[in-house]
């Protein structure tokens, strides 16, 4: 039974994030409700699983493992005082209702966390024909990823005569996230309306959508859940369930390593265009291996101890720049050094070339060359090109297929590039390995997780020297094989370029 759970969450599940919005998201809901003498906002958050991780200890007060009434309330009136409202430009007098704040299951046997709250604004001076200018902002977590939805509607009595956001409530609160592709996440964080008294109790100009409702009892399905993030979870751990969980964790990571941003296409670039052999493959894998375990366990102390700081999620843009940066400039370097090595190369083939012309057309060099005595052959290097000296004086040369041995430095930066950038899951795993006091287990399960990154990036590598093997064979080599550490090099530097680009634009 527990085999075809962890096969079914293998087919079904999404590896990406546990969370609709992503284990990192912070998601806002905004809603004012226009009335004949008064403005009502009800308001929510929903944190996924990693700020759920560092904000569960600030609710909690006194560190007692439990949320009591007076610590949530706290937490909610701390909460609403970063939401600024003002009404014809000054700032409104908000009164404060708490409407709940729940835990909910998430991923790694983590908790998501809901809070709601209801504030009322008087509108001084209410009277048929009266207008409001009303300015809203909303400065929790500004920094934060997530669904960001602000809704202007009206009751009877009152009109919203122009907004600069919508009537439609799309998430209802947040508690439905749809996941139609024409639908873009909303960020909006702040909004402007005016809002008009109708005369003699009018109906509104817009039409009513329920959202969050009274109480605080929106209905919330649990998060999607994948069996990677799930087996850090299992109630028991009988060796037969450990075996299958590390074998989960190995394919999931093998699937990871197929997602965009791995590395995969700088890997084979690199390899072939290198003299890289299987050791060279295995090398590479490895240190993306240790890279990817070592940067999900840096950026999991960072989120426990310093998230208030430094927001974990904002380090993924700089982490991918300094990746493309890193590839930029070794491709640069291979780019030189290639092309360098591809011109001498031309320059001998091209002086061997009228060589053996001149001494096609000079009659005076037919056959001298049986008359004279053996001379012994030699070989020397110069400029990466094999120069032969057959003993007459003259030398042949043949092009070397890399310019100089394949550097292991390199394929060091290469390896540290590709595992630098921790995946969430792994990051979701080890919170949830923390919380359940099973450090060990789940240190093992991400081992297993970045090994199944590193064998596809190590096949891809195999795959690509022996390519290289079977094209350095083909009769075309000579004017294929000599430009591909030249072709190779130039992708690698486009890769690194793409990376930078991405990451800068937000795209990463």
């Amino acid at each position: 039974m527990a085999v075809a759970a962890c096969l079914a969450g293998i087919a079904y599940g999404h590896p990406a994030a546990a969370h609709p919005m992503g284990n990192f998201s912070i998601s806002h809901y905004a809603r004012f409700e226009a009335q004949a003498d008064r403005l009502r906002l009800f308001y929510a958050l929903d944190l996924a699983e990693i700020p759920t991780v560092s904000e569960r200890s600030v609710v909690d007060a006194d560190r007692n493992g439990r949320i009591e009434e007076k610590e949530r309330d706290a937490y909610l009136r701390e909460k609403a005082s970063h939401l600024r409202v003002t009404v014809n430009g000054r700032p409104a007098a908000l009164e404060f209702k708490p409407l709940g704040l729940r835990f909910r299951p998430g991923a790694g046997n983590l908790d998501t966390m809901l809070l709601t709250m209801e504030l009322t604004a008087a509108l001084p001076g209410a009277h048929p024909g009266a207008t409001y200018q009303i300015a809203y902002q909303d400065v929790n977590f500004p920094e934060r990823t997530g669904w960001k939805e602000i809704v202007t509607q009206a009751e009877p009595g009152a009109q919203i005569v122009r907004s600069s956001v919508s009537a439609t409530d799309i998430s209802q609160g947040l508690t439905v996230y749809p996941t139609t592709p024409g639908i873009v996440p909303p960020q909006n964080t702040e909004a402007a309306f005016t809002v008009r008294i109708a005369p003699g109790g009018g109906a509104a100009a817009s039409t009513q959508v329920s959202g969050v409702p009274s109480g605080g009892q929106a209905a919330a399905p649990n998060t999607p859940q994948d069996a990677f993030t799930q087996a850090i979870a299992m109630k028991q751990l009988t060796p037969g369930l450990i075996v299958l969980a590390l074998g989960v964790a190995f394919v999931f990571g093998s699937f990871h390593a197929l997602s965009p941003g791995h590395g995969k296409a700088m890997v084979a670039a690199y390899l072939v265009g290198a003299r890289g052999t299987a050791r060279h493959a295995a090398f590479l894998g490895a240190v993306v291996t240790l890279t990817h375990t070592i940067g999900v366990f840096a950026l999991g102390l960072v989120t426990l101890a310093a998230a208030q700081y430094v927001v974990p999620e904002r380090l993924y843009p700089i982490l991918s720049a300094l990746s493309g940066l890193a590839i930029v400039g070794i491709g640069l370097t291979l780019l030189r050094q290639r092309i360098r090595a591809l011109r001498a190369h031309q320059a001998v083939h091209d002086h061997d070339h009228a060589h053996h012309h001149h001494h096609e057309h000079d009659p005076s060099h037919t056959h001298d060359h049986l008359h004279e005595p053996h001379h012994h052959d030699h070989d020397h290097v110069h400029g990466g090109v094999l120069y032969h000296d057959h003993g007459d004086g003259h030398y042949h040369s043949h092009a070397i297929p890399e310019d100089a041995p394949i550097s292991f430095k390199t394929l060091l930066a290469l390896g540290i590039t590709g595992g630098a950038l921790p995946c969430p899951s792994a990051l979701v795993v080890m919170l949830g390995a923390i919380a359940l006091h099973r450090v060990a287990f789940g240190l093992a399960l991400i081992a297993a997780f970045s090994l199944g990154l590193a064998a596809v990036l190590t096949g891809i590598g195999l795959l690509v020297v022996y390519a290289r093997g079977f094209l350095e064979k083909l009769p075309l080599q000579g004017q294929i094989v000599s430009r591909l550490p030249v072709v190779s090099a130039a992708i690698v530097t486009a890769i690194g370029l793409a990376l930078f680009v991405r990451a800068v634009t937000g795209q990463f």
